[in-house]
């Protein structure tokens, strides 16, 4: 199932995907739709408002990565929470640790388990979906698990990865002519905020592992891709980059940082029952 979203100064299509294949499908289903109206959507897309020159010109500088964290920051407000509390040197990890960081930050504001890292599979299955403009699909790797979940999401044409990740979650929902999540179409479409969905899926215990990547497709176009997974199984992949590692280096600590015309492409998939 494909899904693209709408992004205001940078409106580039996007994509999404998940799949189930469990033995407590059921059950844990139902845990996902609790998550669900436990983090509401906005009840609209969120404009990010107009970026400086630096984006353009530097996406991936430090000037351009601080905008969107504001940008992310007043999107956050609008809907009653606090600024993203990332490290002090955020803007020098790499886009996959940023988006690591992003994706806990807003689990963990919402009462969700926090992912427990990046793992190199994943990482290689999210960079695979950013080479073919499409949602990573894991489920090979995890067919010999006795019970597993996962979550896709993809985006292109965005500058840096923290404006792909505010389109997923601010700017996914139906927006007219100007709406790029290719599920939501119309108003009432389930499709739309499926990207937010998939970032917030999963309230369950067990292991919550990720794959991103940020990387370019056979064209040479920019691409942002995660995977996340769930697993019963604690101990069937290892992590280059952990949460405990990002959470030494400040993130979620209150000190580390003051809050202060393409069509961008994206893409997810949707939990369904194996």
């Amino acid at each position: 199932m494909t899904t693209q979203t709408t992004h205001a100064a940078r409106n580039q299509p996007h994509r999404r995907s998940a799949g189930w294949a469990v033995m407590l499908a059921a059950l844990l289903l139902l845990a996902f739709a609790a998550s669900a109206s436990a983090a509401p959507n906005p009840t609209s897309n969120i404009a990010v408002g107009p970026l400086p020159q630096a984006c353009a010109n530097a996406p991936r500088g430090a000037t351009c990565v601080k905008a969107m964290l504001d940008a992310l920051d007043r999107a956050r407000t609008q809907i009653g929470l606090g600024p993203y509390l990332v490290p002090a040197d955020f803007d020098s990890l790499s886009g996959s640790e940023q988006l690591l960081i992003l994706c806990n930050l807003d689990r963990l504001a919402y009462g969700l388990p926090p992912i427990a890292g990046l793992s190199p599979v994943l990482n290689a299955i999210a960079a695979m979906g950013v080479t073919s403009d499409a949602d990573p699909d894991p489920s090979a790797l995890l067919s010999n698990l006795s019970s597993f979940g996962w979550s896709s999401n993809w985006a292109g044409g965005y500058g840096n990865a923290p404006e792909a990740y505010y389109a997923w979650m601010y700017y996914d929902g139906w927006g007219g002519r100007q709406t790029s999540n290719l599920d939501c179409t119309g108003p009432a479409s389930s499709g739309c905020w499926g990207h937010r969905d998939d970032v917030l899926a999963f309230p369950a215990q067990g292991l919550l592992s990720m794959g991103a990547s940020v990387s370019r497709d056979a064209a040479g176009q920019i691409g942002y891709a995660m995977t996340l997974v769930w697993t019963e199984q604690t101990n069937w992949t290892t992590f280059s980059y952990s949460w405990a590692s990002a959470q030494a280096d400040g993130a979620g600590a209150a000190n580390q940082r003051t809050a202060a015309g393409r069509r961008p492409k994206i893409a997810l998939a949707r939990i369904s029952a194996a």
